[in-house]
């Protein structure tokens, strides 16, 4: 499980960024960290090793380093979180909360992801996406100026056997 959290986080990692228009700019700071529960508060640990059950918080720093070619703003800023496999999201944990999701990894809408199905009765009803059908989030980050950062985060919960 160790093992592939690790990979799962680098190709995270290797995501992240992906969406920026302009790479160069853009630095991308993603870390994991395994959430436990001690004397009813919240406690962060590494992230690289954990077991079925446990939750994973994932955040994202971008950050615009100008440099001597560039030191103005980059707009259209655009920050893809992949779910890694064997994780789930976790409703609610997006931060900012406007995020949207995939099934697909190409096609994405606002969260909670809805679809339509026909009914036993013939009829087309929506009803809602399972979370552990989404396989990347979105945020639309905007513009972020000369020497300013954004930041997003979720949880993921790695998935138990059978789930």
């Amino acid at each position: 499980m160790r093992k592939t959290l690790c990979k799962s986080a680098l190709a995270a990692a290797l995501a992240v960024g992906l969406s920026l228009p302009v790479w160069s700019e853009v630095k991308v700071v993603l870390t994991a960290s395994r959430i436990v529960k001690v004397d009813g508060s919240e406690k962060r640990e590494p992230g690289d090793k954990a077991k079925p059950g446990d939750v994973i918080e994932y955040v994202a720093d971008y950050k615009n380093v100008p440099d001597e070619k560039s030191k103005g703003a980059v707009s259209h800023v655009n920050a893809n979180l992949p779910v890694p496999n064997g994780m789930q999201y976790l409703p609610g944990t997006a931060v900012p909360a406007n995020v949207m999701a995939t099934t697909d990894g190409v096609n994405f809408a606002p969260v909670p992801l809805k679809r339509n199905v026909k009914g036993a009765d013939g009829k087309m009803k929506e009803e809602l996406v399972p979370y552990s059908e989404y396989k990347a989030l979105r945020w639309d980050l905007g513009e972020i100026g000369p020497g300013a950062s954004k930041q997003v985060k979720a949880r993921m919960q790695v998935k138990t056997q059978g789930k």
